[in-house]
């Protein structure tokens, strides 16, 4: 994919974006925390993020199926680079609550742009490229997840957290620059003049991913698993900050961690991942959700930072499998016509269960404390990918013929 040009354009807009996007997270913590100093409002400021894709997602993927997928990757951009901005308006406690309402508001927008990237990308490559696009994809995010991180939490410490904002703004001007230089691929869907439209067309995605196994079943582990994962992201951030005393942006060393460790195993692993059979790869689904889960539950052992560091790497890197295993999955099981809806309605179910286990999460760390709640978030995170493993061994999931 190397020689791809209009791949190569898109991989490299979206990889700058995502920087500018990890230097928010970590400011967003970092201002949440300076001016309410509670683990419930780190929550909510999660769950506000995540709550947006199941609304504006799952129809994005209605727009991504109907509308051109370029111009909607192109108007994001703006959007979300006059946001970014925006967020240097919440500069007090009694301005906080802007930080919500742009959280809400921004992810409403990158949800949308989501959709609309998911279902043009993979047109642009093979369908026998579908593991390493996502490898692709995925280890961007990943390697600016760490320098974004690092970044982030180096310009929070000395600059404050005014300044990533507005680095994240530029992110997006550059990828608008990059994704405006390309025109090839499926940039619609199904545009006849009989093609469902609206709630109808909504519905009709609903129903491709009901009527295919491994789609359905891939909804179901998302939606469970996602319970164990948004609580961990909670609970990431209190480590940090509370536990360890890393400083405003602290949680930027997890990041970076996470990045750095994911990006590595991803890169040496993917090629032979992408050779695996498809229903190899669903195995390595299971594993990856079962692994990670009992990597969590072990972070709620008392340790210091350095042991604490590398069972978070050790997790990540059996996250990191999770990723093209199961979008290959869905690319394969789900035709162009519906591809946005498929994917956005994955998207959607993550979200969901995301923006409740971190409000959740929130509440139950100023109870409990890390170490009672992490086990059970491990728990949720590990027995749906036991189960998965059950239904492949059963024949439950089974790949169309």
């Amino acid at each position: 994919m190397a020689g791809n040009r209009d791949f190569r354009l898109l991989w490299w807009g979206n990889l700058v974006s995502v920087c500018g996007g990890w230097f928010t997270s970590v400011a967003v913590f970092a201002m949440i925390y300076e001016h309410t100093g509670a683990a419930l409002a780190a929550g909510a400021s999660l769950a506000v993020r995540y709550l947006p894709g199941v609304v504006f997602g799952a129809w994005g993927g209605v727009l991504a199926d109907r509308l051109d997928r370029r111009t909607v990757m192109l108007a994001g951009d703006v959007a979300m680079a006059l946001l970014a901005l925006a967020f240097l308006l919440a500069d007090s406690p009694a301005t906080v609550w802007l930080v919500y309402l742009l959280t809400f508001a921004s992810a409403a927008t990158g949800y949308v742009f989501q959709a609309a990237r998911n279902a043009w990308m993979p047109s642009l490559v093979r369908p026998g490229e579908y593991v390493l696009y996502s490898a692709a994809v995925q280890v961007n995010g990943l390697l600016f997840q760490a320098v974004g991180g690092l970044a982030g939490a180096a310009a929070v410490a000395l600059i404050g957290w005014r300044w990533a904002f507005v680095v994240n703004a530029l992110s997006f001007a550059v990828s608008f620059l990059f994704t405006a230089k390309v025109h090839r691929g499926a940039r619609r869907g199904d545009t006849s003049p009989q093609a469902a439209r609206g709630f109808g067309a909504f519905r009709e995605g609903l129903d491709a991913a009901r009527r295919n196994r491994v789609v359905s079943a891939l909804l179901t582990l998302e939606a469970v698993f996602c319970l164990g994962l948004g609580g961990t992201l909670t609970t990431m951030t209190f480590l940090a900050t509370q536990v360890h005393r890393l400083g405003d942006g602290g949680v930027g060393w997890f990041y970076t961690v996470q990045g750095i460790t994911g990006a590595a195993v991803l890169l040496t692993t993917a090629p032979r991942l992408a050779r695996l059979p498809a229903r190899g790869r669903l195995v390595v689904i299971g594993w990856s959700c079962v692994c990670e889960g009992v990597l969590v539950a072990a972070l709620g052992l008392p340790a210091s930072i350095g042991p604490t560091l590398l069972v978070w790497a050790v997790a990540a890197a059996a996250n990191v499998l999770y990723g093209p295993a199961s979008m290959a999955a869905l690319l394969d099981n789900a035709p162009d016509s519906v591809r946005g809806r498929v994917v956005s309605l994955w998207s959607a179910v993550a979200t969901l269960s995301l923006g409740i286990s971190a409000v959740a999460s929130g509440a139950l760390l100023d109870l409990l404390g890390p170490g009672l709640l992490l086990p059970v978030l491990g728990a949720l995170m590990a027995l749906p990918g036991a189960a998965w493993l059950l239904a492949l061994r059963l024949d439950k999931i089974t790949l169309p013929t």
